[in-house]
């Protein structure tokens, strides 16, 4: 917005400098901002830009903001990991399911869309449809998802009871949600769609595409 904007943008206000910091990057964009004369102004850590040290101290606490935000990463991980471990999935479950509370607990169930989901592998399964045709259909029963969300849908284990999760370092492991289809199901269902990813590679190679 700065680089195409006809206005003259001289700051940009925010809290404190490490909510600026949330990423690698924030000494390179706050070069980048400083070129197109636009300063970054924290609210609570007044500090002077305009000569080399201020803009050194300013490096700094983007530093310490970054590092510390890898510390609350690093804890965070850690403690998804041990949740995982215990075959409980702490984050948000995909499409199809309801977090609901029994007997105080925190318990993840198929909702009604999560029906619709089960069609689908049977869909792939039994029928052998395309994901366009699988699209088609769903369009029939009011769902509207894109291709792409179709294929994340039928290779995600999650369906069958298994979890999968960047904490877990490429492990998978059961889960204690509700099952919407069998293992079998899953593994026939992408099965499936290897074959066609093959067919794919060898039509490209074929006709050098």
């Amino acid at each position: 917005y700065l680089k195409t904007t006809k206005y003259k943008i001289s700051k940009v206000l925010v809290y404190s400098l490490e909510r600026f910091s949330r990423n690698e990057n924030s000494i390179w964009l706050s070069g980048q901002l400083r070129k197109l004369g636009t300063e970054i102004i924290s609210v609570t850590q007044p500090i002077d830009t305009s000569n080399p040290a201020g803009i050194m101290q300013q490096k700094m606490l983007f530093i310490f903001g970054e590092f510390d935000n890898q510390l609350r990463r690093q804890k965070c991980m850690a403690g998804i990991r041990e949740h995982l471990l215990h075959g409980e999935w702490c984050a948000k479950p995909p499409v199809g399911y309801d977090i609901v509370q029994v007997n105080k607990e925190r318990t993840i169930v198929v909702n009604e869309t999560g029906q619709i989901i089960k069609k689908m592998f049977l869909w792939k399964a039994k029928e052998r449809l395309s994901n366009v045709e699988i699209q088609k259909r769903l369009e029939a029963h009011k769902f509207k998802y894109n291709l792409r969300r179709i294929a994340e849908i039928l290779s995600n284990p999650f369906y069958c009871g298994k979890m999968a999760h960047k904490a877990l370092e490429g492990d998978i492991l059961d889960g204690k949600h509700e099952k919407l289809i069998t293992e079998e199901l899953f593994l026939e269902v992408n099965n499936i769609l290897a074959e066609k990813n093959i067919c794919l590679l060898l039509l490209m190679y074929v006709f050098k595409i």
